[in-house]
């Protein structure tokens, strides 16, 4: 191979190389990320509707777990083999329901701070 051809093909190379890690780089690929901001019209009525939610849903899942118990006795005392099986899923639902509840922002902030 000539001198010249070499000489072109290692520019070409060069420039090629370059050009992928300059494009490459994290400057030219970030992306604005603010920080939250509850300043908007609005935002302490969300945040109160938010508190809302959190307390009813609690409040769902205990009265999941007391109805899966009084279920579970009634079943249990009076040898009804299906009611005590359905409070035993109302149980497990509360007990998931308080579980979902309480890690909800946890689980959120995990999310996005995964990104």
């Amino acid at each position: 191979m000539p001198v010249r051809h070499r000489a072109r093909l290692s520019v070409g190379l060069m420039l090629v190389a370059s050009g992928v890690l300059m494009g490459a780089s994290p400057a030219w690929a970030q992306v604005p990320d603010p920080a939250p901001d509850s300043s908007l019209p609005g935002g302490t009525l969300i945040t109160q509707m938010l508190g809302w939610l959190k307390y009813a849903s609690i409040a769902a899942a205990v009265a999941g777990l007391l109805i899966g118990g009084i279920a579970t006795g009634v079943g249990h005392f009076g040898s009804s083999y299906s009611a005590s099986s359905a409070g035993r899923k109302w149980v497990l639902g509360g007990v998931g329901a308080a579980m979902l509840a309480g890690l909800a922002h946890t689980i959120a902030m995990t999310v996005y701070n995964a990104t």
